[in-house]
Order: structure tokens, then sequence, then C-alpha cells
């Protein structure tokens, strides 16, 4: 097949829209498929994560990717996507998120080449964004126009309403197995036990609340240090936030890392205090090196890959201090339960493993294809 991939931008991106799209390209490019990639990025642009040489990246370089586009921008934007897929002519177009689905299903309108959807979030994230209930009604009704719609918890697709069930499939992230496994119960050389946390430092990932909660505990639990591993907005805010609780030294943010094996190793417990999630990379490879988990209840995806009690704590409610500040507090306390819910955290991702994952997106192409 002759597939086209799209995302808004790849350059220097580390998140998990960025990873994924690049992993699935990568595979089908192995699996003997033609694979192109268009962006809104400029000229220069550099991934993050490796690419494979035999993907051809279109680079629009038309305006800055990171700003709403105008009328004048988006005609531009239009012109070119059409010319780039008539000279193409790909079985099927790939767009990873929802406002990039919108943007280049209506570019190449009447063209019919299928195009399917493929969103990364769960639709909850409506009930936390300005876009509302307006923007989860103008997405839905877009993707009336979608070949399929891949989500990845199949209880997402309740979230849909009725008239897009039979579009949706449900495809996991795939979850690598660990080389190396994390000992929750063992301190490090130094005697200390470190809570880790990855992701990019915004709004979504609600950090300010893994910190404050901390703040709650800290002195209870003086073994005990954070790294959060991540880039992005929200850095000066946090940071402002561990000088006012005179915890510097104590919870770090380092940035982001290429290779996070020897993190997760070195770590005891994992948190993740988004407010939303799709199927979030980093707790899923967190529970793969062994470690157990520590989210909100009400964050979807989250909510996913942590069974209370026996892979994680679910702390009640979304963003709540409190109530995350003492599923902290208990599973730092309690070796015995990093233990075995890390062991049964492992266990749990095991049905997620790469080649049935990349067989379900193959299958997935060939369906729209065939359609």
């Amino acid at each position: 097949m002759r597939l086209m991939f799209s995302a808004r931008a790849l350059h220097r991106m580390a998140g998990g829209v960025e990873r994924m799209i690049t992993l699935i390209m990568n595979e089908m490019v192995v699996r003997g498929h033609e694979v192109d990639l268009l962006t809104w990025d400029l000229a220069g642009a550099e991934t993050f994560f490796a690419m494979s040489p035999e993907i051809r990246w279109h680079v629009l370089n038309l305006g800055d990717p990171a700003r709403k586009a105008g009328k004048d921008l988006m005609l531009r934007r239009a012109t070119r996507v059409r010319d780039l897929v008539r000279r193409r002519r790909p079985d099927v177009i790939v767009c990873f998120q929802g406002g990039q689905f919108m943007a280049v299903r209506s570019y190449i309108f009447g063209l019919g080449i299928p195009v399917i959807a493929a969103e990364r979030n769960a639709p909850t994230l409506f009930d936390h964004t300005q876009a509302g209930a307006r923007g989860r009604t103008i997405m839905f009704n877009a993707f009336r126009l979608a070949r399929f719609v891949t989500v990845q918890c199949e209880s997402y697709r309740t979230l849909y309403p009725n008239f897009l069930h039979d579009r949706i499939i449900t495809i996991p992230n795939p979850v690598f197995p660990a080389h190396r496994t994390a000992v929750p119960d063992r301190s490090a050389d130094n005697g200390r036990f470190q809570l880790l946390s990855i992701g990019r430092l915004g709004y979504q990932k609600n950090y300010d609340c893994l910190i404050s909660a901390f703040a709650r505990i800290a002195e209870r639990c003086p073994e005990w240090n954070v790294v959060i591993i991540g880039e992005g907005e929200d850095r000066p805010k946090l940071e402002d936030m561990v000088r006012a609780a005179g915890l510097e030294g104590r919870i770090v943010l380092p940035g982001t890392v290429t290779d996070p094996e020897d993190v997760y190793a070195a770590a005891h417990l994992f948190c993740l205090s988004s407010r939303w999630e799709g199927f979030p990379n980093a707790l899923a490879e967190a529970q793969a090196h062994g470690l157990p988990a520590v989210g909100f209840a009400g964050c979807a995806g989250v909510n996913e890959l942590i069974v209370d009690g026996a892979t994680g704590l679910l702390a009640p409610g979304n963003g709540d201090i409190e109530s995350l500040a003492a599923a902290l507090a208990r599973l730092m306390a309690s070796p015995e339960e990093r233990c075995r819910m890390g062991a049964a955290a492992r266990a749990s991702v095991r049905a997620y493993t790469p080649d049935r994952i990349m067989d379900l997106w193959e299958q997935t192409l060939q369906r729209s294809v065939r359609a």
C-alpha cells in the first residue's frame, strides 16, 4: 500500500503523538509499504525520534505550526496539500489528532481518498479545555467524514455518539518489553527512594498538583525524592512552586531524555497526575518496568491502565491534591505493596505486544482501502 501519515508538527517534539506516529510509520516501511509523512513544520525540521530514511517527509513550510492559521494561510496550505496528494496518490491517509484530520480532510475534499482519524485523547479532554461542548460537537460531526476513527481504549467508544460507533476501531499503543526492571522495595545505594513521572510540562499533566501533593507529605517521607522528566511551557511555574515549598534537591526537573530505560529502572514508584489521557505511554512503560503507579480515578486512560489495589492506586477525583497525597504516602510507606503491585503491573501490559498492535494497524489500513 501507499500510505500517507499526517500530524501538525514533529520538529524536536518528544511527546506520545510524535513517538507513536514514528513507530507506526517505521513498522509499515519494514512491512513493505510505501510511506509519506505530511506536517506543517518549517524548513529544517528535525525529528526527536529516529525515523526511517525510506519515509518521504513533506514539510509544508507555510506558517508557524504552533499558531492558529488565518484564512489566507489555510487557503495556501489547502492548495499545497491538494497538489501533494494528487501527485503522491496515497491509498489512505492517517491523520493523528482531530484537528489535523479536520484540516487535511477539508483540504482534499473530492479527491476520493479515504482518511482515518487517529484520535489520541479520550473525548473527556473537552471537559478540561476551552473548546468545551462546542468543540466536542464540531469534532464528532467532522468524524462523520472519516473512513475510520481509531481510539486507544474500548471504553472510549461509549463516549462518542451512536452515529460514529460503526466507524470506531480500538487500537491501543504498543508497549515494548523492558530490558531492565525496577526494584520497588529496595532503596538506591544512597538509601533514597524515587518517585518518577514522565510527561510534558503542561496543563494536561497537572504537575502543579503532583508537586503540591508531595509537599504535603515530604516531611513524613524524608527518604523520598521526586523526578519529573519532560519539557514544556509550565517549567517556570513549576520551578517556582518547588522553590516556594523549599524542596529544591528533592523535586528535580531534569528535562527530556532520549532513552528512559535507566530512569524507569532506578525508580520505586510512578505517578501520573494528568487531567485526561488517551493511552498514557509513560504509565504503560513504567508498568512494563515493574513499577506500581498512582493516578486519578477520574482521569480517562489512567483509570484504564491502573487497576486500583492491584497494579497501583487510583486517588479519588481528578486533580484533588489531598487524595493524591494520601495515595502516594500509602505506597511510599509500604515496600511490600509496591513490590506486589509492581509485579502485577508488569504482567498487566503484556497484552499490548508491539507485533499485535502493528497487526491491528495494518489490518485497519487494509480495510480502509477495501471499503
